[in-house]
């Protein structure tokens, strides 16, 4: 049976070839590299009878492998740096038509490593990271390298050490070191470090890597929940605390999120939510005067800089938000199928909870989720506070509410 075998080339030098990597490029059929790894390959290992291929599209790159396979000819496809870090080879593994392939992999020496070699600097205390390609937050970087001593990145040309060093400044982080190194193993490589304030002056080559490390790394604790007192809420209806409570339990919320409040009322979901993502961000869409008045005053209450409100019916606001990763929907002005429908076109899952409280509503949420995500959970909670009559307590019950949470968009059906 033919053979696939992915190879990586390490850092690009042809020193940190491995020996091994240039046998199975000589005994191979068709070698698949980079346009611009081409030439070198074809100078350090010859070979007559070896075909050359330059990487086109990810699709029809797996094509052509897959062709020349079910033409029993041995291919190595190489990838830059170590094929077992954020690399092609996964995508590779991903994709259906390999699920019959025959599979080698030949490990390289990765950027990544250079760096910690150049610096001195070991790895199994530190998180690895790529923002090449990736969509990565701001907070998410942030977040990372509060909680942790080494974080190593993979960088683009867009998001490299000079766009994290401004992150750090951003998030108040002054006191990390920021390492980066370009054009690791050739002639013109570069090597520097300094403080955020330094290293955000400095361009960059697009071939970058960088490492931050963090002298106090700490864990970022969640808030104690607020009472219902605690807001300004004049005459506007508000989610009561224990329900809160409730719903931030379902929303499973992490520090560097980002959360759409839509129908937010007096903003209580929402503040609760900003002060538990203190890395992520939290949009409160909401339509009436009074209550955006309201969340307005409560944001300043609470200091909670990382909460934008929105003003405007929430079927076409929601078109303008960034794409969240939970949603809570406490009122959706009879639109909630349009808002489904906008959060149903993202490219990944979003975690949704909706709260219903009357027939009408509970009916449309339960077949609206159930058409998006069918394994959906559903909630009943009630809440009875005492009352003094005399001598004597009684419970007041509240109105019953329902609690729908499910993932929609994505791979989800």
């Amino acid at each position: 049976m033919s053979l696939l075998t992915v190879v990586g080339i390490g850092p690009g030098s042809p020193g940190y070839f491995m020996p091994i990597a240039k046998e199975k490029m000589k005994k191979a059929h068709t070698v698949i590299a980079a346009r611009r790894l081409l030439p070198m390959l074809q100078e350090y290992c010859p070979s007559e009878t070896t075909c050359f291929e330059a990487m086109g599209k990810i699709k029809d790159t797996i094509a052509l492998i897959d062709q020349r396979l079910n033409e029993e000819k041995d291919v190595v496809l190489t990838v830059s740096g170590d094929p077992l870090m954020y690399s092609l080879y996964k995508t590779i593994l991903n994709d259906p038509v390999s699920v019959d392939w025959e599979i080698e992999v030949i490990p390289g020496i990765g950027s990544l490593q250079m760096l910690g070699a150049a610096f001195g600097e070991t790895m199994e205390d530190a998180l690895l990271l790529s923002v090449h390609g990736r969509n990565r937050s701001r907070g998410s970087i942030a977040l990372n390298v509060t909680e942790n001593s080494k974080v190593f990145f993979l960088c683009s040309k867009d998001q490299g050490p000079a766009w994290l060093s401004q992150i750090m400044l951003d998030y108040h982080l002054d006191d990390v070191t920021v390492f980066a190194g370009s054009n690791l193993s050739y002639e013109d490589q570069v090597l520097l470090s300094g403080s955020p304030g330094e290293m955000v002056k400095h361009e960059y080559p697009s071939l970058c890597v960088a490492m931050i490390k963090n002298p106090a790394p700490r864990k970022i604790m969640r808030p104690c929940f607020l009472r219902d007192e605690d807001f300004e809420r004049d005459k506007t209806p508000m989610t009561k605390e224990e329900i809160r409570v409730l719903i931030l339990h379902k929303m499973r919320l992490h520090p560097d999120d980002i959360v759409w409040d839509v129908g937010a009322g007096t903003g209580s979901i929402s503040i609760e939510c900003a002060r538990q993502v203190p890395f992520g961000q939290v949009h409160a869409v909401e339509r009436n005067e009074l209550a955006l008045s309201l969340i307005q005053k409560n944001k300043e209450k609470f200091s909670v800089d990382n909460l934008s409100i929105w003003s405007g019916d929430a079927a076409e606001t929601v078109r303008k938000l960034p794409v969240p990763d939970k949603v809570f929907i406490g009122g959706s002005g009879g639109r909630l199928a349009r808002i489904m429908e906008v959060i149903a076109g993202f490219d990944k899952p979003v975690q949704v909870t909706v709260s219903a409280v009357t027939i009408e509503t509970i009916a449309e949420t339960s077949e609206i989720m159930g058409k998006y995500d069918p394994d959906y959970d559903m909630i009943q909670a009630t809440v009875g506070r005492s009352r003094k009559i005399g001598g004597y307590h009684i419970v007041d019950t509240n109105n019953p509410v329902m609690l729908f949470t499910g993932f929609i968009g994505g791979t989800v059906s």
